[in-house]
């Protein structure tokens, strides 16, 4: 007899985020996904540009070098799934649930993302108000709530990826070359599942031309002293 298919929703948290050692926030996602596929259906709002902020879907790798971890949320069947897939995409095309550039950001957008789920019935009672209360703290916190809250929470594989000061990506200022880590292949392939189509290009741009950010996030993904704890 055939087994039903079950997908599994997760709230994917990328960088360490922890403001007092100088990070900028963590980078958040959805991530709607087909237990035991190493692929899913990533829900995000990134900046390209920082004037504004983009919705920006993809299927893309579930691990990531970069992901500090994730927080699984709920299971569900493939109907669920469908409904799920439906309520994510016309909340995040329209306009007026993306945050202004400076005032919120990708956690604010996951936050109120949940809080709709919720709405909906999807996601247990309560689970919107947690997320809001996750917004700007370390990927560590986020962790130890999940945990205390009886989630299960996926460690990630948070690669560092050293490079020159001038290849670092700013929260305030234009995005930066990526100069030498463009001939990092695990930079590579970091650049290829977060940016999605035609990162292979950006990632092997010479040192004159700038990379486009893939997220609101800050130099410790690159930083020499952004050391694992």
């Amino acid at each position: 007899m055939t087994q039903p298919t079950t997908y599994g929703m997760s709230v994917n948290i990328y960088g360490r985020g922890d403001a007092s050692l100088g990070d900028g926030p963590s980078h958040m996602g959805i991530a709607v996904y087909q237990v035991g596929s190493p692929t899913c259906n990533m829900y995000h709002i990134r900046n390209p540009n920082d004037t504004d902020f983009i919705y920006d879907p993809r299927e893309q790798p579930l691990e990531d070098p970069v992901l500090r971890g994730r927080c699984e949320l709920a299971t569900f069947s493939t109907e669920q799934k469908a409904k799920i897939a439906q309520l994510l995409t016309a909340f995040g095309e329209d306009g007026e649930n993306i945050p202004e550039f400076g005032v919120g950001n990708c956690q604010d957008w996951v936050a109120s993302a949940i809080t709709m789920l919720e709405s909906a019935g999807e996601v247990k009672s309560g689970e919107g108000d947690f997320w809001k209360s996750m917004i700007n703290k370390s990927a560590d916190q986020m962790r130890e709530s999940c945990i205390a809250r009886g989630r299960t929470w996926i460690k990630g594989a948070d690669l560092t990826f050293e490079g020159e000061p001038d290849a670092r990506f700013s929260d305030q200022h234009d995005a930066r070359p990526v100069g030498k880590l463009a001939q990092n292949a695990l930079f590579q392939q970091r650049m290829r599942s977060l940016l999605g189509a035609g990162s292979t290009a950006n990632a092997s741009k010479p040192e004159s031309q700038p990379a486009e950010r893939p997220f609101y996030i800050s130099s410790p993904f690159f930083s020499q002293t952004n050391n694992r704890n």
